[in-house]
């Protein structure tokens, strides 16, 4: 008996948006989740590239919708948590991270959960279920 395992392989370089309808056009589809594989691995350095993005960027936008709905609309408890002095959750789309403290307990929490948010993201556009 012959086993066939189909793999689909995504690029993560240079970290793309997987909430944009352009990623993964045109590539093949993939039928189940296990045959995703990305390489290189999904890292934390794929949030400090959404935070790079520009603010009309999808993923930009979904990572300040996820802070907002974490934080409870409540920017001052995220200012704290993250040791930012961010007037709104708008401006956050503007925001220069560049002396965001990324050991700082929650920030690293955080990041780790919208990790895996991206990868899901990702995952489903090559399954083509979004």
């Amino acid at each position: 008996m012959i086993l066939t395992v189909s793999l689909l392989v995504v690029s993560l370089a240079p970290w793309p948006d997987p909430f944009d309808g352009a990623f993964l056009y045109g590539k093949p589809r993939a039928a189940k989740a296990e045959e995703v594989e990305f390489r290189p691995a999904p890292a934390r350095a794929w949030v400090l590239a959404v935070r790079q993005m520009k603010e009309d960027a999808p993923a930009k936008q979904q990572y300040v919708q996820f802070l907002k709905e974490l934080y409870g609309y409540n920017i001052g408890k995220l200012n704290e948590a993250y040791g930012l002095n961010a007037g709104s959750f708008t401006e956050l789309l503007n925001y220069d991270y560049r002396r965001l403290e990324l050991n700082r307990p929650a920030v690293e929490r955080d990041d780790a959960s919208f990790l895996k948010i991206l990868t899901q993201a990702a995952v489903d556009a090559a399954r083509h279920t979004r």
